[in-house]
């Protein structure tokens, strides 16, 4: 059997679940890594049990002396276009992680480079794979719950999850193009992909009003004397060298979630208005204690509710059926409800048999699209409406 030969390039925390999947993958073999920091990756490769895997500090020299023929991009959101288009113009397939880029214009310089080289691109949209998420969009579309009217959904970001996007890269807008565009784009793929038509307006109401600076007492947690703090750094959702481990604040790492140095909301609400009459609402939630994303798709025949955590989808039906109970649970052990692993076997299973995938690059610029319009809604406080040509490369 020929193997895929995968490429990864980004050896962060997702990556590190990447090069782990794609090593137990039988369709496939990593085949190189790439990373900036030539000293963590081999940290990661030794952890991993990979250091016989080629490892390149730049794209271009792993293009130039590696050998495969797909690569998976992990690297964050501001370095996906000139790793996508590097790869794209060497003739690479490509699984880059969501969103596709922080702004339309980048996620139409990528798309050009993959048509202009007959390259797949499949974003990392990985709920598309979700058993749940994969059965709401099968119900909606089959028309049970009759003329689809309102869509609620709400991504409740675990207690420490939620805290350490304050500080991380994501803190800084310009990094990311916004919380709800870099966490939440799967979601707004969702809701998109459910309702089956193009947002045309959106509003947003979002501010960071908790974790405010006037709470700071020391810049880093491994320096504050408080060890009852609920946020206390502990290592959560990042991956780190024993060196980095035993000093955190010299990345930084454990910057204080209450510090100064950022310009990101801690919650938010947006309210989107589709061309089919739909009318959608999504909640960014950073408290949860139980994290979980649910949905609420409310037709003229019933109203089907989904709960990630419950793996369970409830329709109650108006027109006299009774109601029903589906059953969605993970279909293997991997990340995102089991998601990650199918979401990795569909892109060898698309390159293999030459078609594109469900999350191709179309849907990546939708949901980056839809992710700028919120995010200039909430800055400017305005109503924006988002133009067909919008969605046109």
């Amino acid at each position: 059997m020929k193997k895929c030969k995968i490429a990864l390039i980004g050896m962060g925390q997702r990556g590190c679940c990447y090069a782990k999947m794609i090593n137990r993958t039988p369709e496939a073999e990593l085949a190189a890594i790439c990373d900036t920091d030539s000293i963590r990756a081999a940290a990661f490769a030794k952890e991993l049990e990979l250091e016989h895997i080629p490892r390149y500090s730049t794209v271009e020299e792993m293009l130039e002396k590696a050998d495969f023929e797909a690569a998976v991009i992990t690297t964050p959101d501001f370095f996906h276009r000139d790793s996508a288009v590097k790869c794209c113009q060497a003739g690479k397939h490509i699984m880059l992680e969501k969103p596709m880029a922080p702004t339309a214009a980048e996620c139409r310089e990528i798309i050009k480079s993959c048509q202009e080289n007959n390259c797949l691109l499949q974003v990392g949209f990985v709920l598309r794979c979700h058993p749940l998420f994969r059965r709401v969009i099968e119900v909606a579309r089959s028309g049970k719950l009759g003329q689809l009217l309102n869509i609620t959904s709400t991504e409740h970001i675990g207690v420490m999850h939620g805290a350490s996007y304050m500080r991380r890269w994501h803190r800084k807008l310009a990094n990311s193009g916004g919380f709800i565009l870099a966490k939440c784009s799967h979601d707004l793929d969702i809701i998109a992909t459910v309702a089956d038509s193009k947002v045309k307006r959106v509003a947003s109401f979002g501010s960071l009003d908790f974790f405010t600076p006037d709470k700071l007492k020391y810049n880093y947690c491994s320096k504050c004397p408080d060890q009852e703090c609920r946020f206390r750094f502990k290592g959560e959702f990042v991956k780190m060298t024993p060196e980095e481990k035993a000093d955190p604040s010299a990345k930084p790492f454990d910057l204080c979630v209450y510090n100064r140095d950022k310009d990101l909301v801690d919650h938010e609400v947006a309210i989107l208005d589709f061309a089919n009459g739909i009318k959608a609402s999504f909640t960014l939630n950073l408290f949860a204690e139980v994290p979980k994303r649910t949905i609420c798709v409310a037709g003229t025949e019933g109203i089907l509710y989904a709960d990630s955590a419950d793996e369970v989808i409830n329709i109650n039906y108006s027109n006299g059926q009774p109601a029903e109970t589906i059953p969605c649970p993970a279909e293997n052990s991997s990340g995102h409800g089991g998601s990650d692993q199918s979401f990795l076997d569909e892109f060898i299973s698309c390159i293999s048999k030459n078609q594109p995938p469900q999350a191709d690059y179309m849907a990546g610029l939708a949901s980056t699209v839809i992710g700028n319009a919120i995010e200039k809604a909430r800055l400017t406080n305005q109503v924006i409406e988002i133009a067909d040509s919008e969605y046109q490369l």
